[in-house]
Order: structure tokens, then sequence, then C-alpha cells
């Protein structure tokens, strides 16, 4: 049987299948029954072992070694699997950016959410759209930490808010907390449904109505500029209170 698909070297694989034939069993019944050398057998079983495929049992001050069941090397596959899609995004941003592309992603549900309000508290700057009154209660703690955030690393953070008493009243226990470097003003205009933050070159377009939350995370530069330069013209218009 080949291993090699699984990241076992041809004769690591021969030792390991051998192991589970011999139950424990010394290295020279290893290299006897693996056809190899005892030096090589030496060679890869403690490379084994450390891979968690064999164990080492100590019998009578003698060492013997034990094949560990097949079934770690599935949990093995799904650690790599996991590994793999942690990294994926960065690999496909890379991607995207010899490409010219923008990098889109779609969260869903309310860990997805706090996650993207988790990396929020990263940025530097922060520009939002908001309608946060009707929604506060499942991110009331997201809010606050990243309120606590502002304050904590003096981030330029502008909101603009829709004009209703809720999102008025909501603001301004954040400004208590974010302190002089957040400033909110209240939109000249209704349709403020959901909100919409920008930092960086990424823009984040919020869906957090009747329970259903949603995400969708664009990272590109020209899009995140010119979202920018829309709110900063908004904010000119926008009415303190």
């Amino acid at each position: 049987m080949e291993l090699n698909s699984l990241g076992i070297s041809e004769k690591a694989g021969k030792i390991y299948q051998a192991g589970l034939m011999l139950g424990t069993t010394s290295v020279q019944e290893l290299a006897r029954k693996s056809g190899l050398k005892r030096p090589t057998v030496y060679l890869h079983v403690d490379e084994l072992v450390k891979q968690g495929l064999f164990e080492i049992v100590p019998i009578n001050k003698k060492t013997y070694y034990r094949a560990a069941n097949p079934e770690v090397l599935e949990e093995r596959l799904k650690r790599q699997l996991l590994h793999f899609q942690n990294e994926l995004p960065a690999l496909v941003a890379l991607r995207g950016s010899t490409l010219g592309k923008p990098q889109i992603r779609i969260i869903e549900g309310k860990e997805g959410v706090v996650d993207i309000y988790k990396e929020l508290k990263e940025a530097n700057s922060l520009r939002f759209w908001s309608n946060v009154g009707p929604v506060f209660g499942p991110f009331h703690n997201e809010y606050m930490d990243l309120a606590e955030t502002i304050r904590k690393n003096s981030v330029n953070a502008k909101e603009i808010i829709a004009d209703t008493k809720e999102s008025r009243r909501y603001s301004r226990l954040l400004s208590k907390i974010a302190g002089p470097t957040y400033s909110a003003r209240t939109a000249t205009v209704e349709g403020i449904e959901n909100d919409t933050g920008i930092f960086g070159n990424v823009v984040i377009i919020f869906r957090l109505h009747e329970l259903n939350f949603f995400a969708v995370r664009i990272e590109d530069k020209t899009i995140a500029d010119t979202m920018r330069a829309i709110f900063d013209m908004s904010w000119k218009t926008a009415r303190p209170f």
C-alpha cells in the first residue's frame, strides 16, 4: 500500500505497515518484515515516532516499538486540511493582488460577523454608515469592545447614523466609551438600514436585520478609496447632534 499521498515516504511507509502487522516489536523485526536494513529502520522509526505513527514501548530496559492506530492518519489529514483552509484566504489574496481583482468574501451567521468586528479592532481609522439601534442587542459586546479599542488606540473613527431616536441614543453611549477620537452625525436622507464599514483597503457591508446576519467583505484599494471619498462627502452634509 502506497502512503506517499499522505506525506509518508516509501521506506517509512513500509516500516509503518510492518509495524501494524507485528504489533509490539523490535527494530530487528521491523527490518526483517519491511525488507529494509536496520540502519535505515533506525533512521526512519525515530521520525515516525515524532509524527505520532509509532510509540516507544520500553520492556526490560530494552526499546520496542508499536505502530499507532491507522486512524491517526485520518486525524493528521484533518489537521492538514484545517491548516490549509486557514491559509487559503491569504493565498487567494496573493493571487488576486497580481491579477488586480478585488477579494470578495461572504460571511454568514453571528460568529462570522463577530470575527469581522475583531478585525475592525485592528484598524488605524474607521468610517461607518450605520443603523445600529435595531440590532445592537446581539452585538452589544462587540460594539462596546470596539469602542474601548477606539479609545485605547486613539483611532480616528467617524460614523454617520440613521436619524432615529434609538440610533442617536446608542451612538451617545458609544461616544462616552470611545472618547474624543470618535464622532458621529445623523444622515440627512432616509434609507440607511444596514451598516457599512471602511478601513484600510477593506469595505464591509453588513446585513443585520431580523436575526439574519451576513457580511460581504471586499478588499480592494480602489473600491475602499472610492467608498471613503463618498463617505467624506456625505459627512459634510450630515448633521451634528
